[in-house]
């Protein structure tokens, strides 16, 4: 005790070696010591600094919420740990890191324990918000209608009876129940949500009328009858079709 050290990257007052300030390489440490009667020896000894390993990993490509796990590959050297909000070993999940900008740390360490490491960021897009207001009931014979109702504008609809390039819903060739609608929207950032309605195509009343007996012309008007189920209206010439009265 009492003696100093000094070198490469040494501070001979405290005695401290800082690697970073000696760099790579190999460097020769000495210790001097004075002793009670002004007499002097040294010793050395050499101290190799290692470099650090040169770690890299690659950019990231926004991914919508919904992409599912996104596999962790780019960083260099293998082997190494990646790291950060959504990461689980070598995936990276988008749901459970929700939506918005997320750093993903790769550390390497090489075969001399020197460690380092890189960190890029990546983007998780949310999903529009995509809507679809209730659909009105229509009869089997109705003729076809364009579609709308969908929010944000600009999407597609798709379902049965539907022709999903133009929008149009047909209920003829939809046919009678109740069929789902459904309203897809992509945004700018290439994510895509979809909303859903269910349209109720409905059949015709089976309707019947009696057969009706001659009559002469100079005959009183009547009221026509025979009509099922009741509650209908009759028309044709001589007939007035709101009383339901026909004059021949």
């Amino acid at each position: 005790m009492g003696g100093t050290y000094s070198g490469t990257g040494v501070n001979s007052t405290t005695g401290i070696f800082t690697p970073l300030s000696a760099t790579a390489g190999t460097y020769t440490i000495t210790y001097s010591y004075t002793d009670g009667n002004s007499c002097s020896n040294t010793a050395t000894q050499n101290i190799t600094v290692n470099a650090q390993p040169t770690v890299t990993l690659g950019n990231f490509t926004a991914v919508c919420i919904d992409n599912g796990l996104v596999a962790l590959t780019t960083g260099l050297p293998t082997p190494g740990n990646y790291s950060g909000t959504g990461v689980s070993g070598t995936n990276f999940n988008p749901i459970a890191a929700t939506a918005g900008t997320h750093t993903i740390t790769y550390k390497h360490t090489d075969g001399n324990s020197c460690t380092d490491s890189v960190s890029k960021t990546i983007r998780v897009n949310a999903l529009p918000s995509v809507s679809l207001g209730a659909l009105s009931s229509v009869c089997v014979n109705a003729s076809a209608v364009a579609l709308s109702g969908g929010s944000p504008t600009g999407g597609t609809y798709s379902g049965t009876g539907v022709n999903s390039t133009t929008g149009i819903f047909s209920p003829t060739t939809a046919g009678i129940g109740t069929h789902k609608i459904t309203y897809t929207y992509g945004d700018a950032n290439g994510c895509t949500d979809t909303a859903s309605q269910m349209i109720t195509v409905n059949g015709l009343p089976t309707v019947t009328l009696s057969a009706l007996s001659a009559v002469c012309a100079g005959a009183p008007a009547f009221s026509l009858s025979g009509g099922s189920p009741v509650g209908g209206t009759y028309s044709g010439t001589g007939v007035n079709s709101t009383t339901g009265i026909f004059t021949p």
